[in-house]
């Protein structure tokens, strides 16, 4: 069963900064989305500087942190000057069609079958041994192209 894109946000967003319950997300998601709003198109890099002026050195650090983490930016010899990649452009992109509200809504909502990186809950009996998840905010983490590349 294929996810929406609503779905495959919340699932990204509970793998990535899952632990708010619904009292952390109205604090996380707009801070997100402002960084992702200070990363530039494709091809050119943030500045660590511009993040901290703008959000605070030290929430810009942790998102630089948490971000990296998720594969959504990546770097070449410093973090201070990163990008986005594939997943990360796509978030931004999804990101930016929503309000804070609609944000927050959609990362509280209960779901049944969440799925992660690497568990796939959407086959059509639900957990499937190897399957890789289509969400598109998951497409650069090395252990989905790892597990594509075995299939």
């Amino acid at each position: 069963m294929a996810k929406t894109l609503d779905e495959n946000f919340a699932d990204w967003e509970g793998h990535v900064f899952g632990f708010g319950y619904g009292t952390g997300e109205p604090y996380i998601l707009p801070v997100l989305k402002r960084f992702l709003a200070l990363c530039p198109g494709p091809g050119e890099t943030y500045d660590h500087e511009a993040l901290a002026r703008d959000l605070g050195p030290a929430v810009s650090w942790l998102l630089i942190n948490a971000l990296a983490h998720a594969d959504i930016i990546e770097y070449g010899t410093s973090p201070r000057y990163g990008w986005l990649t594939e997943s990360g452009r796509a978030l931004k992109a999804y990101v930016e069609s929503k309000t804070d509200d609609e944000l927050v809504e959609i990362a509280c909502q209960q779901r049944d079958t969440p799925c992660y990186p690497d568990a796939c809950n959407c086959g059509p009996n639900g957990y499937e041994e190897g399957r890789v998840c289509s969400n598109p905010f998951w497409n650069d983490l090395p252990i989905r192209r790892a597990a594509m590349r075995s299939r």
